[in-house]
């Protein structure tokens, strides 16, 4: 029997392996085929591992080199014009009940350690057409609901969308610098809400009055890195942008938090952050107070007015 085997030297070159005495190509009788493995695959193509039967490959990169690097997928420049080149391509079809992933990446350990870091996803572009790098680009398809990107923290995973969203999250997002939107909306649908009382208008009124609003700056300061010997010191804001250059205008956390307590936040950090969105319907129940206060006034002066004098 004759067996002929094509390999291109980009494929060894590809997946960083040496073919050396232990770790030569080898075809079995089920006609699987291992690289640097010489037991029976479990997987039709292995390289440097017995593979997974559920999978039809499987390449296993350990640390081969000093920088690390166990797999690399290597794509050409190209030529002529509008050609979509692509590093690596991974598509599933869709089918009935099942889970599909185009792409699925984990870097995880079960174990929690105090060094190193982990990134699912690592992904970096630039250097094209002005605006048009995106080192994450999502798009969703189709019809149906769902979200171009979707994250969830530890404890939530996915749920079932009732619209079409370029990004959905299930907790908290931070961001450091400025949020730019046409529109902000906050869910306030009666049916999410309980212990629903009134503002007392007396109340809302008085603590108005107490909240000493503020101008300033934003203050500059260093974030600190530790990796191994090495320690990196970075700015926390740009300060050519006009977040760090321009005025801002607000209220002090530490002084709000003694007056209304409900509105101010802590993080994981200590920091302390406000709800200004609190603060709208309690100004709109001082305005209101202020207005019925205002209308009495003027009754009390059209009638004064209508009282021939040195009448009771």
């Amino acid at each position: 029997m004759k067996i002929q085997i094509k390999l291109n030297l980009v494929l060894l070159a590809v997946f960083g392996i040496s073919i050396i005495s232990t770790g030569q190509i080898k075809v079995f009788e089920n006609n699987y085929v291992g690289i640097n493995y010489s037991s029976t695959p479990s997987s039709r193509f292995v390289i440097n591992s017995s593979g997974n039967s559920a999978y039809q490959a499987y390449i296993y990169g350990p640390n081969i080199y000093s920088s690390g690097g166990a797999l690399a997928v290597l794509s050409e420049k190209g030529s002529g014009s509008g050609i979509h080149i692509r590093a690596l391509t991974a598509t599933t079809n869709i089918g009935s009940g099942n889970y599909l992933y185009g792409l699925k990446a984990t870097a995880y350990s079960s174990t929690a350690y105090s060094t190193g870091r982990t990134y699912g996803i690592f992904g970096q572009a630039g250097n094209a057409s002005s605006g048009y790098n995106y080192a994450v680009y999502g798009y969703l398809a189709g019809s149906k609901y769902g979200a171009a990107v979707f994250g969830a923290i530890n404890g939530l995973g996915d749920v079932g969308l009732t619209a079409q969203f370029a990004g959905y999250f299930r907790g908290n997002v931070k961001c450091e610098n400025t949020i730019y939107a046409v529109s902000f909306q906050t869910t306030s649908d009666e049916k999410y809400k309980t212990n629903i009382t009134e503002i007392d208008p007396s109340e809302a009124l008085t603590n108005i009055s107490r909240i000493s609003p503020k101008k300033y700056n934003l203050k500059q300061y260093e974030i600190v890195q530790q990796s191994g010997d090495t320690t990196a010191v970075s700015k926390y804001y740009n300060e050519s942008d006009q977040l760090f250059k321009k005025v801002k205008y607000g209220v002090i956390a530490q002084d709000l938090q003694k007056i209304y307590p409900d509105l101010v936040y802590e993080d994981n950090e200590g920091n302390l952050s406000v709800d200004y969105n609190g603060l709208i319907p309690i100004m709109i129940k001082a305005i209101q107070s202020q207005q019925n206060k205002i209308e009495e006034l003027e009754a009390l002066i059209k009638k004064m007015n209508k009282t021939p004098a040195g009448s009771q």
